[in-house]
């Protein structure tokens, strides 16, 4: 079905031929204000990890300036080392794509994952339900609640409370939000009583 037809020659048949290279100069536009960012605010400086928030910087940088360089080899240098580049360019946009998750290829991993998470909640379903240790009513399965607890204790989280229940897994998350709510209302109450308590 013809949509639109336009000279090739024309300004805007070179701005469409030119999409990926707009897109790159943005990108890198984007990439520098993303590193001045992270050298100028010293709070994101402190907690970002270079695995996660500097090199999939870099890749999408090294993306864009391989791509802008087979536009330069086509365009000024009559295709001088285009297959070169041509490859390095098609192995910074793979290593990206398997490096970032939550990608295309990342679908690999997450799809037979969430096949799997949705058959252990059908058998979690199917078993006894997990009953909140504070208001008794269930709010997940029993089977689940007891591998999360597990699991967290095998990653070092220690979650093991003092007050009405064994595990902060045992309670739901209505009741979570409550006693968070409780325990600000108790913390600033005791302020208010030492502030207005105090001589003078």
């Amino acid at each position: 079905m013809p949509v639109i037809t336009f000279p090739i020659e024309s300004l805007f048949g070179f701005l469409i031929f030119h999409g990926l290279v707009w897109s790159a100069l943005l990108v890198i536009a984007g990439v520098m204000i993303a590193f001045r960012r992270r050298m100028v605010d010293h709070a994101a400086a402190t907690l970002q990890l270079f695995a996660q928030d500097v090199m999939p910087l870099v890749l999408l940088f090294a993306i864009s300036v391989t791509g802008l360089m087979l536009t330069a080899s086509y365009t000024w240098m009559r295709g001088y080392g285009y297959e070169f580049l041509a490859i390095i360019h098609a192995v910074t946009v793979i290593v990206t794509l398997l490096y970032l998750p939550f990608g295309k290829l990342f679908h690999i991993f997450q799809r037979p994952a969430q096949i799997g998470v949705s058959f252990y909640k059908d058998a979690g379903a199917r078993g006894d339900q997990a009953l909140c240790r504070r208001c008794g009513k269930p709010y997940a399965s029993a089977m689940m609640m007891r591998d999360l607890a597990v699991v967290e204790r095998q990653l070092g989280f220690a979650y093991e409370m003092d007050a009405g229940a064994e595990h902060y897994q045992q309670i739901c998350p209505r009741c979570r939000r409550a006693l968070v709510a409780l325990a600000q209302g108790r913390a600033w109450s005791d302020e208010l009583s030492q502030r207005f308590s105090a001589p003078g």
